[in-house]
């Protein structure tokens, strides 16, 4: 049963009040944990107007009972609980506004303040390397050890394929380091963006109750996947001295090749980290693309062989359509072969890796402040 009154309070007030009969309250009330109250439950169904207004029948002007849809048991619970009514208005439209609403605005990207933003918080993103390598390698047996398994694993596979069944040339050195010197760097390459798709869908929580730079989570990813380059790296350098390869001048190569994929591993691990928080499809396809990526690039053969299976107007574009092709073939030019990297290509590469990253960062910071919003 409900009964409904009508009150007048201060100058143009006008609520309309209805009163829940005990037996409707109770269900409300129990489940509020609060059934020894006996307070009456009342809806507002009218605003307080602007002075001197004339008062309005009930029911209009803010809406009626059917357009405020019928009371919530949490509100009921809620003024019951408080001992005072809880207002119920019809939101208005923008037509029903006095004023006009602010022309939409677009921020200005301080790139520099986030640099120095970001420098500031390099202790941080040390704690963040630090926790993906334990949450990584957590109850693993093995540990640290998985990040040598896996490329070991592939050029034992290559190995077997292209260099026993297939016999693929290979310019007359040991097939598991001509595979492997590659390998290694793809390794790097693969993990960093396979970590950093998820990098800001799982640190949800950090996101949305503190404030720290977003890139620290794409990069904090990229390092700690530099972590098992560096092991590999190492049993690489120890099988290039058991198969007789001494260092030599072109090795100091060595750096400059890891640095311009660096800067390419950063660039794309913070696109595809963006672009898995406003599209999820992102993480499923990545996998694939990596594998399309693995054979699509000079690892298992030789550039020279990928040449000439191209058509003839590819040849000279190839490398550059690839920017992975002059560095991972560069790896093994310097450490395997004793030759110096392709320069051309090699520059290339390092132009889109820099512009790419200088884009990618101003992009990011465009849109991380409606990273916590979405997901």
């Amino acid at each position: 049963m409900t009964t409904t009154a009508t009150t007048t309070g201060s100058p143009g007030t006008v609520r309309e009040y209805s009163q829940r009969s005990p037996g409707n309250r109770s269900g409300a009330l129990r489940k509020a944990g609060n059934a020894s109250l006996d307070w009456p439950a009342m809806e507002i169904r009218r605003e307080q107007g602007p002075p001197g207004a004339a008062a309005e029948p009930a029911g209009a002007g803010d809406g009626s009972e059917e357009e405020l849809g019928p009371l919530s048991e949490a509100q009921v619970a809620e003024e019951a609980a408080t001992h005072r009514p809880i207002p119920r208005v019809r939101p208005r439209t923008t037509d029903e506004l006095d004023v006009e609403p602010p022309p939409r605005q677009r921020y200005r990207v301080e790139v520099l303040r986030s640099l120095r933003e970001f420098l500031a918080s390099r202790e941080l993103l040390l704690t963040f390397v630090e926790r993906d390598l334990r949450v990584r390698y957590k109850q693993a047996a093995l540990g640290g050890l998985w990040a040598v398994l896996q490329p070991l694993m592939l050029m034992v596979i290559f190995t077997i394929v292209f260099g026993r069944i297939a016999e693929i040339p290979h310019g007359g050195v040991p097939y598991p380091i001509f595979s492997y010197s590659a390998l290694v760097p793809w390794g790097f390459f693969a993990g960093a963006i396979a970590y950093g798709t998820n990098a800001i869908v799982t640190n949800a929580p950090i996101i949305r109750k503190t404030y720290c730079p977003r890139e620290l989570f794409p990069i904090s990813s990229v390092l700690s996947s530099g972590f098992d380059f560096a092991i590999s790296s190492l049993i690489l350098f120890g099988m290039l001295l058991a198969y007789g390869r001494t260092p030599g001048m072109t090795w100091l190569a060595f750096p400059l090749l890891l640095l311009v994929l660096l800067l390419l591993i950063t660039a794309l691990t913070m696109i595809v980290s963006a672009a898995t928080v406003y599209f999820r499809d992102i993480r499923y396809a990545t996998p694939m693309v990596l594998q399309i990526l693995l054979y699509a690039t000079p690892i298992a053969y030789p550039l020279d062989r990928a040449l000439a299976a191209l058509p003839s107007g590819l040849r000279g574009v190839y490398p550059y359509l690839n920017p992975l092709v002059p560095i991972l073939d560069g790896f093994r030019r310097v450490l395997v072969f004793g030759r110096w990297p392709d320069w051309i290509p090699l520059a290339s590469s390092a132009i889109v890796g820099a512009l790419g990253l200088v884009g990618t960062y101003w992009w990011y910071k465009r849109i991380d402040r409606s990273f916590a919003d979405v997901i």
